[in-house]
């Protein structure tokens, strides 16, 4: 297996290569890229090392012996400094190596693997990705989630009684129907946008959402069409068709945001009755409503089944690179950004938390930014790396809606550092907890995210899905 970096080329010993200068140089790494998936056995894969160090420099290409002692570092095989470069004091090297050969234990399928390249003196060199910051490069090799492990029961499951005691309590109009003439849908105040939401549920999405009648409050639903687990492509293309949804769910904030049920929840069936339950993945561990919504929705929000109130639930913010979109005209993503604006400015009305707010006026603050990274992680090009592949695909809308203090909003690198290894175990462990959707759990173990993140915190481990 060979990994190449788009604009670097490393062949014979005669090849002219463009010089990658960094503050301090003593030679660089330029492949493997830090964080990229091999999707061949590792048991014969084979990795292609190449960088730039001072002519004639001896590396050295390593890994660990052992996942777990990130002191066990082997060397695979030594390689000479030699092809000239545009720069006459920097010249390239390269070598094939294969980390698993006659030892499964260094890289197990759908395990990692961390590398690394040393001079003559021992000295990692840094790769080129990092701008100068770190010099364990670690690949990912995919893996599906086993199928014993669960999902949304971070907040404990609930039952049908709680489900109908809960609507009874909130008020939920007994029809969809009833639900829009209560909260005064239909008019030209309506905000509505179309997309897949391909971050965390894996369907296609219409949104509609307006201002209430009630001083500051909100209102949305939103009709869901496709099949969980299934094909983006055919989901959109259902949403795209209209017709029946496979079921609609609906949220309304009635402030204050401290008050017991500010936000509520209510689940149309097809039919647009009262839903009792509402299965969001292929699994259904948790249909339970409003359980399965506070997994999400607040992350540390909590249900009360004694008084049928939630505690801390929050809207989301409408994070357009979370979705996919169809290709249609007028529901198209670029037809539909200024939708997106005007739905996360109903968001920033209902009270959200600091961190979702910033998230919102950094996407959204001066036009549609979707490379958005907050200043706290833009320091340096680690935590960038770790922000936009890990922290914003993966983690950051639910996370967000955490309040300061309640877990983890991971508004700043530190949030995450200190908790990183209680992190690792959540996401490695023997079991299952993060990520908490199913969807979003398939996606991230199938990309470089683990490795990203483990070399980020510069924790041990394999994180094999088992």
């Amino acid at each position: 297996m060979r990994l190449f970096l788009a604009l670097f080329f490393l062949g014979a010993c005669d090849a002219t290569l463009g010089a990658l200068p960094t503050p301090t140089w003593r030679g660089v790494v330029a492949e493997p890229v830090h964080g990229s998936v091999v999707t061949e056995d590792t048991a014969t894969a084979t990795v292609h090392v190449a960088g730039l160090a001072s002519e004639n420099e001896t590396v050295s290409v390593q890994v660990l012996a052992s996942p777990e002692d990130l002191t066990s570092w082997i060397t695979l095989a030594t390689t000479t400094a030699t092809s000239p470069t545009a720069d006459p004091t920097q010249f390239g090297f390269h070598v094939d190596v294969a980390p698993a050969k006659d030892n499964g234990l260094r890289w197990r399928q759908g395990g990692v693997l961390r590398l690394r390249v040393v001079d003559s003196d021992g000295d990692p060199l840094p790769y080129a990705q990092s701008g100068g910051e770190d010099s364990v490069i670690v690949l990912a090799s995919p893996s599906p989630p086993p199928a014993l492990w669960t999902y949304l029961t971070w907040t404990p499951v609930g039952s049908v009684d709680d489900t109908e005691a809960y609507y009874s309590a909130t008020g939920a109009p007994a029809t969809l129907d009833d639900f829009l003439t209560a909260y005064g849908f239909g008019g030209s105040d309506e905000i509505d946008a179309q997309y897949y939401n391909a971050g965390d549920l894996g369907i296609g999405r219409e949104m509609h959402c307006r201002a209430t009648a009630s001083a500051g409050g909100v209102a949305c639903y939103v009709r869901n069409f496709g099949q969980f687990g299934g094909d983006a492509d055919d989901a959109l293309a259902q949403l795209a068709a209209g017709g029946t949804p496979l079921a609609t769910v609906a949220m309304v904030y009635t402030p204050p945001i401290t008050a017991p049920n500010a936000v509520t929840f209510a689940v149309y069936a097809s039919t647009g009755s009262l839903a009792t339950s509402a299965q969001l993945d292929t699994r259904g561990d948790n249909t339970s409503v409003p359980e399965n919504c506070l997994n999400c929705h607040g992350g540390g929000a909590q249900y009360d089944a004694a008084s049928h109130t939630v505690l801390g639930a929050q809207f989301l913010a409408f994070d357009p690179s979370a979705f996919r979109f169809s290709d249609t005209l007028g529901i198209r993503l670029e037809d539909q950004e200024p939708s997106f604006d005007q739905l996360d400015q109903l968001v920033l009305a209902t009270s959200p938390t600091p961190a979702t707010q910033d998230l919102i006026e950094g996407m959204f603050g001066s036009g549609y930014n979707d490379q958005y990274v907050p200043a706290a992680w833009s320091q340096n090009e680690r935590d960038r790396a770790m922000y936009q592949q890990v922290v914003a695909p993966y983690c950051r809308n639910c996370h967000a809606s955490q309040q300061t203090g309640q877990a983890l909003p991971f508004a700043t690198p530190d949030q995450l550092r200190t908790a990183g290894t209680s992190t690792v175990a959540l996401v490695c462990g023997g079991g299952h907890s993060m990520p908490v959707a199913q969807a979003t759990a398939t996606q991230f173990f199938s990309a470089g995210a683990r490795a990203v993140m483990l070399g980020w915190l510069g924790q041990p481990g394999e994180c094999a899905p088992n």
